[in-house]
């Protein structure tokens, strides 16, 4: 961006902290200086964000003749908010991927470093769902048409487990509680401390998630950032009036102006003050320790519509998201350019891949309106009438039919014979060199985007196609490698959150590790402490765009550099974004599966669960058949359970001891020669 002016610099480093010891209004107005000047440095930036939405949604009409504007078909391509939604859809078809070095050697390392990752992929799935809002996407949308991203994330485990300190408090009493009574009489230490730590797990589980992240348009950030970082933050955003006065604690009175609520209006008076304003303005200035909320009501704006106006604090809080020794911030906000250029200005640092296309866009438009138009006017035949032989006078002017003059009509019958011709006019129709211009505009626009990338163009081998598409989306590479820095920023922060904000285990629901899906659990609780992170923050953001053909020629490219031994197994997996810990150790098992050393143990074990298995049913049909036959001895425990007779609802006989009748039927036991006979089968 451009070089600060001194004024600004001074302002921000003499306020710095002494912000407590300020009155409200001198801070508001510092800050509000700060604010204007910064939105002034940014206006370029800003300009050309409106410009590019205008394209991408056609809000300008091509410039038409006055005379033509009646009769004018306007005609739009929209190339470039289709180009726009394919080149997203490529960046964000695969969610991001979280990799973790391990920060030893050693199993105990590993599972922690799949921990991790597993927790954070899940992690940016809950604050999608808890958003309602795929943030992910409009976060690629807006690197890819604008040419800049912002993401916000904040803790709020304040106001998410609001009521979990009173939960924690009561349990807590009544486990340390010596009535007779409690339900937790008899417990041990150890077991009080199992029941509190399960317990208010499952409390946190069912409450909204501590940490949020939300999308922030580009055009409504704006930043100082020196060597060391970012100093000075700012978001301006329209709000709605009603939730935010209530939500701060604040009113409106009869000026238009925001006060405190014992001072203001009721909520009933306040839609007669804002008119036909539904928002209002609002500013969010963070510096590295404070950060400050003003809002500015509708008789607090400036008279001159590029400046804020002097709004009221509403609220400021000391966050403790900077950097104690540079001053700087570690978040709320992570910011990512699209391609970087050396330039220091903010709409030339980082360019969208629209951006060398924009003048194109509306020229082409204007292209099509005039050609569809030409065909307009020749698709419909125009007729004049000749002169009437011998006529004396001349005839009239173009344009006025002879039949005015003459105080008469005539109407054009198609197979009607006129006593004098009447002919067509010959309109003018475009040229070659209009034609080939429009197919050149329209080919120039259509590098923004190839056919090659998209999927169509002429059949040529898949090796030509996969090439060309890949050296089309190589101009897309800068826009993933800096989305890629600032959301391994993001999770950074949010797992220092984690540790130094929240300092309680955070759960979500997510894929589980290898090791806990071998036991037939493929999505599970995740939780994270600070024992899990102990001070390290570092990952790694790694975003997928390719497709299968690229990811062909990657694996075989991998496959050679394995054979030649110019890389390792690790870095071929990690590169084609697997986990090599994880891969490693499913392979092992997997391996040990097919040993027939193991395969044999397998089966044993199997066959011995079988036979106790057919042993539990073998003493569960003895005791039906004791039951049955009251006073009978049980059968032995080397027989198989009892055999039913067919034909006898299921009655069981009791199994024929050794030497059993002859002649009975095969599979059939006969009671002995003393036993009652069973119902059905006579004998008295």
């Amino acid at each position: 961006m451009a070089p600060r002016k001194p004024d600004v610099q001074d302002a921000l480093i003499a306020s710095s902290g002494t912000l407590a010891e300020v009155n409200d209004s001198t801070k508001v107005r510092e800050l509000t200086g700060i604010v204007d000047q910064l939105r002034g440095d940014f206006k370029a930036r800003d300009d050309l964000h409106n410009y590019i939405d205008d394209i991408l949604f056609c809000a300008s009409v091509p410039d038409i003749p006055e005379a033509y504007k009646k009769t004018a078909l306007v005609v739009r391509a929209r190339l470039a908010i289709k180009i726009a939604t394919m080149v997203t859809a490529a960046l964000s078809k695969n969610p991001p991927t979280t990799l973790f070095q391990p920060v030893g050697f050693g199993t105990s390392y590993e599972e922690n470093s799949k921990l991790r990752e597993h927790f954070f992929d899940a992690s940016g799935t809950r604050q999608q769902e808890e958003a309602k809002d795929r943030l992910f996407r409009k976060f690629m949308y807006s690197l890819v048409t604008k040419g800049s991203g912002c993401l916000k994330t904040v803790e709020r485990a304040k106001t998410a487990w609001s009521g979990y300190g009173k939960y924690s408090k009561k349990l807590k009493g009544e486990l340390e509680s010596e009535s007779a009574d409690g339900p937790y009489q008899g417990l041990d230490q150890a077991g009080k401390d199992s029941v509190y730590n399960a317990k208010t797990e499952e409390y946190k589980r069912g409450q909204p998630y501590p940490i949020r992240t939300t999308y922030v348009p580009a055009n409504t950030f704006y930043y100082i950032k020196g060597d060391d970082g970012i100093t000075f933050a700012a978001e301006v955003k329209e709000v709605t009036y009603t939730d935010n006065l209530e939500k701060f604690g604040y009113a409106l009175d009869g000026r238009g102006h925001i006060v405190p609520q014992a001072m203001g209006l009721p909520s009933n008076g306040w839609a007669q003050v804002m008119g036909q304003k539904k928002t209002l303005r609002m500013f969010e200035a963070w510096t590295w320790d404070t950060v400050y909320y003003v809002m500015i009501g509708p008789g607090q704006t400036a008279s001159a519509g590029s400046k804020l106006g002097s709004g009221t604090l509403v609220k400021s809080l000391k966050h403790h998201y900077g950097d104690r020794v540079c001053k700087t911030l570690r978040g709320p906000y992570f910011h990512a350019l699209g391609t970087t250029t050396d330039s220091t200005l903010p709409d030339r640092a980082g360019l969208s891949i629209l951006y060398p296309y924009l003048d194109l866009f509306p020229l082409l438009d204007s292209l099509l309106t005039i050609r569809a138009n030409a065909a307009f006017f020749t698709g419909f035949p125009s007729f004049k009438r000749t002169q009437k032989p011998g006529a004396l006078l001349p005839p009239a002017p173009y344009g006025q039919d002879q039949a005015d003059v003459d105080g008469g009509t005539s109407q054009v019958v198609p197979g009607t014979i006129y006593p004098y011709d009447i002919e067509p006019i010959q309109m003018p129709a475009a040229g070659q060199d209009f034609n080939a211009f429009v197919n050149e505009v329209h080919q120039m626009v259509q590098d923004a985007l190839p056919e090659a990338a998209q999927g169509t163009g002429p059949a040529t081998s898949g090796y030509d196609t996969n090439q060309r598409a890949y050296m089309a989306s190589l101009a897309w590479d800068p826009i993933v490698d800096n989305a890629q820095i600032a959301l391994s920023e993001r999770v950074s922060f949010e797992s220092w959150l984690i540790e130094n904000r929240i300092k309680e285990s955070v759960t979500v629901w997510g894929e589980n590790p290898p090791d806990q899906k071998r036991r037939g659990r493929k999505d599970g609780w995740l939780t994270l402490s600070d024992e899990d992170l102990k001070g390290v923050h570092r990952y790694q953001i790694r975003l997928n765009p390719e497709t299968p053909s690229n990811r062909i020629i990657e694996i075989r490219t991998h496959e050679e550099l394995l054979k030649m031994e110019l890389e390792s197994r690790e870095d071929a997996i990690t590169e084609l974004g697997g986990n090599p810990e994880e891969v490693e150790r499913s392979w092992l098992l997997y391996k040990l599966k097919q040993d027939p050393a193991i395969q044999s143990k397998l089966r044993d074990r199997t066959f011995a669960q079988l036979a106790t298995i057919d042993q539990k049913a073998m003493t569960g049909s003895q005791a039906v058949a004791q039951i049955a036959q009251p006073g009978q001895p049980a059968p032995p425990d080397n027989q198989l359970a009892n055999v039913y007779q067919p034909g006898q609802n299921g009655v069981p006989l009791v199994p024929t001891p050794a030497g059993s009748v002859a002649g009975a039927p095969s599979g059939v036991q006969q009671p002995p020669p003393n036993a009652q006979p069973l119902p059905g089968q006579g004998g008295g």
